[in-house]
């Protein structure tokens, strides 16, 4: 089940990687994180931010329970369905949440020349997320119920933190902000 799932997860970056990348060499995108990669990732990254305020209870729902309700019944039905199918039905929908990581990595992937380029460079990332989310889903089982909802509560703010770190590289690239580097790592 967690390689059908892995694999449909990697599938959908894969997919999403080769249409923005197919976008990014129409736009023009190729080498550099330009102007309107920049537009895109601060406004991806205050939906990301939303998304952590409506996760964290901070904002209604309205509209936003509405929009991802389709989503939701999907990954409902595909854990009735159960199995390798479901397993892997499962992976694509969860390949398709909203993630600031995957957003960074898809703009990223918009920049590298084309589809296959793109597609390559986001089955990439998603092989590297696959150890990391094994031993979150390992360690969520073993853990009680109170340390699930503190650790649904960090992950929150976490998700907060990525979109702002988006958000803050897109206004980096556009030269509305200073770019931050921490040693040899590019804050933003």
């Amino acid at each position: 089940g967690q390689f059908a799932y892995h694999l449909a997860r990697v599938g959908i970056y894969a997919l999403l990687g080769a249409l923005v990348g197919g976008v990014g060499s129409l736009l023009g995108l190729g080498g550099s994180l330009n102007d309107f990669a920049g537009g895109v990732s601060v406004l991806l990254g205050i939906g990301v931010v939303l998304l952590a305020l409506f996760y964290l209870g901070w904002l209604p729902l309205g509209l936003a329970a509405g929009a991802g309700a389709w989503l939701n019944r999907g990954m409902s039905w595909a854990l009735r369905l159960g199995g390798m199918g479901g397993a892997a039905l499962l992976g694509a929908l969860n390949g398709l949440l909203p993630c600031g990581l995957v957003y960074s990595a898809l703009l990223v992937a918009a920049s590298l020349g084309g589809p296959f380029p793109a597609a390559m460079g986001m089955i990439v990332f998603g092989i590297a997320t696959v150890p990391a989310l094994v031993m979150v889903g390992i360690g969520a089982g073993a853990l009680g119920t109170p340390v699930r909802q503190c650790m649904a509560r960090l992950a929150g703010f976490l998700m907060m933190g990525a979109g702002l770190q988006l958000s803050l590289r897109g206004l980096a690239a556009l030269s509305l902000v200073s770019h931050l580097q921490l040693g040899g790592v590019m804050l933003w």
